[in-house]
């Protein structure tokens, strides 16, 4: 592919250099050369429409030179897989142009900067003069980092010549005429008529040896007077199905258009809009940090210059919000937030949840309308279910009073129970009170005539509405509809959470029969949205199932101790045995019913005192695996019931040989040294994926810094760290860890190893036994704490 791309490339510039014998533009003539050039890979479409600008200057002897600019640009890149990242830029109309990609940066660098571009007499492309100094101009303008800076420069070195220079035609030494035929190194040329001054000349590619390149060819009008091409087209015969814009297209590989039009049009690019849009990128510019971090001073001052100019554009509304946020400055982007129209903010999904929470508490109705942005995006069930469901949330008596905390509180003030009911009780109606905008805005998404918020709110608002009725029978219509609830409605407004509220609800109510039905139709639900492997929310309902099936244990122990242990060995089975499992969203279903995490540990206790040994250490070894913090316990667990035995021999053969072989790598260090899976060998190893973009890697780098120090000193013998800097730069880690003194072993992650460890979220933990087995952790855990108790138990060579 490289080949074919070089061929094309020099193919093109063959087509392009310069002037006939006899160039007769006149000085101070002005022209325009519109070159169109389009490639298409199975992976993306580049589509490029330069506009350049000529004026005739002085002759240098048998050479031309002219004043040339890049007057407009329309450029567009087309992924058929990620089209998150598709670019589309006319700088004609560029307000709206959203920078995704450092593609764009070239062509706005040159935008209107003024050059002299000098042709021989036979079309050869000969200098520029004016282009690097455009180049760094907008480097310095911009404020860019190194690293940008650097690939501006790079992708700039071709430019002159591949592009500027590929605008004129190379003539032979002769006079051509018709049938003339002459050779580029590969294009073969022939004119085949002449009307006037325009000869007609077919273009036929000629391939290269040993190289996989095409003959592309194609027609050009060129006059030879004036010495332009009036005319070109050309292409690649072969062509490639491309899914654009979802729609599947046959086209060519590559195709190519060029035209000429003599005077000049009027173009003026909104610069001082496109400096403000590559300035204020901060995944390109440094122009608002101090060191590593983002300077709040230098948000305000840029900030400040800048809000009459744009007082009124959208791009301008959230680069502010963002700079605001990324300094630090809360209060002043709260209080920005909630002035910025919500239109502004539409795609925006993490200013939306923001604006949703801080105006809550002033306006139901604005809330309203900022939810009506959202309900569509992914994060507005987090939003409800995470966030705003909470506002209906009141202390549960009879929980409270079973704290171990809360009792330890009632005893230091001498507090009886009768008291601390009506204390709670109070306090429930307090926060009741105070939500009055919260339930105006459940009546509103409630009554919103869309099918999807329907199903999205209607779990919660029928939960809200049963707890809050004194109505007996409001509580038994409740139950009845979730009974009947459609799965879309389940599953749009997690259901299962607020199936359980109400089988509670129930259960307080006396109502045994209806909690019990309402309770097997809840699990037969779950069990399918669990099995279902599309149903991207089935780790949560799965968490929600393993509560649910321990509900029936509950109901079952005391009456029938064989299906109650049936029901037991549900729970444990549903419960999450991995950090995937676990799921993010679970942890506000358990603030909802106050269950736990998994009931593998009460299994485990009640097949022990059956006498069943080997099926408890099998969950035994599950429930370490999925919860590697609870090691202490499980070893106190397990010398308690089989106190004759290793705890040792166990962990290795059944925990152990349970992980997953560690995938081996290779990794280009900071120190220049390649690092190997292979290097760790015999120890217990703890990777960590991170990268400079990510505050929590960051926040955390300190004590990681400390950790590592302390294995240098000899105090964790058996334990190595290797840091894995992801989707990042050298040149930015190296500058991170100097500017923080840092002194880490870290490599730079490759195209594969992410991938190869399942890491999907930052920072993650890995953890590699001595033998070369790996166990990922979730975020959170006490990873430390963890690879120093599986060195104690099982010591590294």
């Amino acid at each position: 592919m490289k080949k074919l791309n070089l061929l094309l490339i020099l193919l093109f510039a063959g087509f392009s250099n310069i002037f006939a014998q006899s160039v007769t533009l006149e000085k101070g003539k002005e022209f325009e050369i519109e070159a169109h050039t389009v490639t298409n890979t199975a992976d993306n479409q580049n589509d490029y429409k330069y506009t350049f600008w000529f004026k005739a200057g002085d002759r240098n002897g048998v050479n031309t030179i002219f004043d040339c600019k890049l007057v407009k640009v329309i450029y567009a890149e087309k992924f058929t897989k990620y089209s998150f990242a598709n670019s589309i830029l006319n700088t004609d109309t560029v307000r709206g142009f959203r920078l995704n990609t450092t593609t764009s940066l070239l062509p706005l660098a040159l935008l209107h900067q003024p050059l002299k571009v000098t042709i021989g007499p036979h079309g050869e492309f000969l200098s520029v003069t004016g282009f690097d100094e455009a180049i760094q101009d907008a480097i310095t303008r911009w404020v860019l980092k190194d690293d940008i800076a650097n690939q501006l420069k790079d992708n700039s070195k071709y430019f002159p010549k591949d592009v500027i220079g590929s605008l004129f035609l190379p003539l032979p030494q002769q006079r051509i005429a018709y049938k003339s035929e002459w050779s580029s190194p590969n294009t073969r040329y022939k004119v085949t008529a002449i009307n006037g001054a325009l000869l007609y000349i077919t273009t036929t590619g000629i391939k290269v040896p040993d190289s996989q390149g095409e003959d592309v060819s194609g027609n050009i009008v060129f006059n030879e007077v004036t010495g332009l091409t009036e005319q070109l087209q050309n292409s690649s015969p072969s062509k490639i199905e491309i899914a654009i814009d979802g729609k599947k297209q046959l086209l060519p590989v590559f195709y190519r258009r060029q035209t000429v039009r003599y005077g000049a049009e009027k173009h003026l690019p909104d610069t001082a809009w496109i400096n403000m849009v590559v300035k204020t990128h901060t995944a390109f510019g440094k122009a608002f940090k101090s060191g590593t971090e983002m300077d709040s001073v230098k948000v305000q001052r840029y900030l400040k210059a800048h809000d009459d100019a744009f007082a009124n554009d959208e791009y301008y509304a959230v680069i502010k919000l963002r700079l605001l946020q990324g300094s630090g400055d809360y209060i002043k982007y709260s209080h920005q937030l909630i002035k910025t129209p919500t239109r502004f903010i539409k795609d925006e999904e993490s200013h939306l949840f923001n604006k949703f929470n801080s105006i809550l508490d002033s306006s139901a109705q604005s809330a309203y309308e900022v939810a009506r942005y959202m309900y569509k995006l992914p994060g507005f069930n987090g939003l409800i279910q995470q966030s705003y469901a909470q506002s209906f949330l009141t202390f549960d008596i009879d929980d409270m009073l079973k704290d171990d905390g809360f009792r330890k509180n009632m005893q230091e003030k001498n507090m009886s129970d009768e008291d601390a009911r009506k204390m709670i009780a109070e306090e429930n109606k307090k926060r009741l009170a105070g939500n009055s905008n919260a339930r105006q805005l459940l009546e509103l998404l409630h009554n919103d005539k869309d099918p999807l918020m329907q199903q999205k709110i209607n779990a919660l608002y029928l939960w809200e509405k049963a707890k809050s009725a004194d109505d007996a029978g409001v509580l038994n219509k409740t139950a009845s509809a979730f009974m009947n609830m459609d799965d879309a409605y389940m599953k749009q407004g997690n259901g299962g959470r607020y199936a359980l509220l109400i089988y509670k609800l129930l259960i307080n109510a006396k109502k045994e029969a209806a909690a019990k039905a309402l309770l097997v139709k809840t699990i037969q639900n779950l069990e399918r949205y669990t099995a279902d492997t599309l149903n991207t929310n089935r780790f949560a309902d799965q968490n929600i199932l393993a509560y649910a099936c321990y509900l029936q244990y509950t109901r079952a122990r005391l009456t029938d101790s064989v299906k109650a242990l049936q029901y037991l060995s549900k729970a444990a089975q549903y419960s999450p045995h991995n950090s995937k499992e676990k799921a993010y969203a679970s942890f506000y279903d358990r603030v909802f019913l106050h269950s736990k995490e998994g009931y593998r540990d009460e299994f485990i206790e009640r097949l022990f005192n059956n006498g069943d040994e080997q099926q408890a250490l099998a969950i035994f070894a599950d429930h370490i695996n999925a919860e590697p913090v609870s090691l202490d316990e499980m070893q106190k667990i397990y010398q308690q019931h089989i106190p004759g035995k290793s705890f040792a021999d166990f962990f290795k053969a059944k925990v152990l040989d349970s992980w997953q072989t560690a995938p081996v790598f290779t990794l280009k260090g900071l120190d220049g040294k390649d690092h190997a899976l292979a290097d760790f060998k015999n120890k217990w190893l703890v990777l960590d994926f991170w990268g400079t973009w990510c505050a929590p890697c960051r926040g955390e780098m300190p004590d990681i810094n400390t950790f590592n120090q302390e294995i240098k000193d000899g105090k964790h013998n058996g334990i190595t760290f290797m840091s894995i800097a992801c989707r990042d730069n050298e040149t930015n880690v190296k500058a991170y860890f100097e500017a923080s003194k840092f002194n880490l072993p870290a490599a730079m992650a490759d195209a594969n190893i992410e991938k190869q460890y399942g890491i999907s979220s930052y920072p993650s933990k890995v953890i590699i036994s001595p033998d070369g087995k790996m166990l990922p952790l979730k975020f959170g855990d006490d990873w430390r704490a963890i690879v120093q108790r599986f060195n104690e138990v099982v010591p590294a060579n």
